[in-house]
């Protein structure tokens, strides 16, 4: 319903019937006749034209959507960072996923210990370019010789978004690796949402360290509409 200014009534003038129901239709135009729950906003879909957008998913924020009926839209922020409590070991000169048993905080349940604990899954609503990054400490266990190590983060379990190789030695200190990228991650409609994981590759069969907070870390985070 658009609002319609009713005119000025002439001073001595009747209050007719129409007047009063054009300014009725104004109060029911209005905000406050829109609003229904607590949260609820208003804004313009045209020219003197006003609708409720109803408030958002906790922690959502607003963002501007020119596809949407009112311009606007609450986008979640899901964002996770992972860890694992243990060591973990790797090799056989293939790239291993690795998996995380401890969430130091998901927003959104990204993740699952349990369930498919290498991934960080885009969730439901969360479609955005991402910041997704990753950090392991290779151990090594006191062998010799020359070897190449590896991590790089995989896009669905298949198409490597970021990859970081370093030689080393068998007798070298632990070798830590970080590898970062940005990319969109999307929820495909509710199904089949697309997920990353963090993989890593030695010759020989070292392990990933755990220290507490640093060894191994995954971690993603929205950053903005694509």
């Amino acid at each position: 319903m658009a609002y319609s200014d009713p005119g000025d009534l002439a001073s001595g003038a009747v209050i007719s019937e129409a007047w009063v129901d054009a300014v009725r239709a104004d109060i029911l135009a209005s905000a406050v006749a829109i609003v229904t729950t607590k949260g609820d906003i208003v804004a313009a879909t045209e020219a003197n034209v006003i609708a409720r957008l109803g408030i958002g998913a906790d922690d959502s924020t607003l963002v501007a959507a020119s596809g949407e009926a009112t311009g606007i839209k609450w986008q979640i922020q899901p964002a996770c960072r992972l860890t694992q409590a243990a060591d973990q070991s790797v090799g056989g000169a293939a790239f291993a996923a690795l998996t995380f048993d401890t969430e130091v905080y998901d927003t959104d349940t990204m993740h699952s210990p349990t369930v498919e604990p290498t991934r960080i899954t885009c969730p439901d609503n969360g479609d955005g370019i991402y910041h997704i990054q990753g950090n392991i400490e290779f151990d090594n266990n006191g062998g010799t010789g020359a070897q190449e190590l590896a991590i790089q983060i995989l896009l669905n379990g298949a198409t490597v978004l970021a990859e970081v190789y370093a030689n080393a030695n068998e007798d070298d200190a632990n070798i830590s690796l970080y590898v970062a990228t940005d990319y969109v991650l999307s929820d495909n409609g509710a199904g089949a949402n697309d997920y990353v994981e963090l993989l890593a590759y030695t010759e020989k069969n070292d392990n990933i360290k755990y220290i507490s907070a640093h060894t191994p870390v995954f971690s993603a985070r929205w950053v903005r509409m694509p």
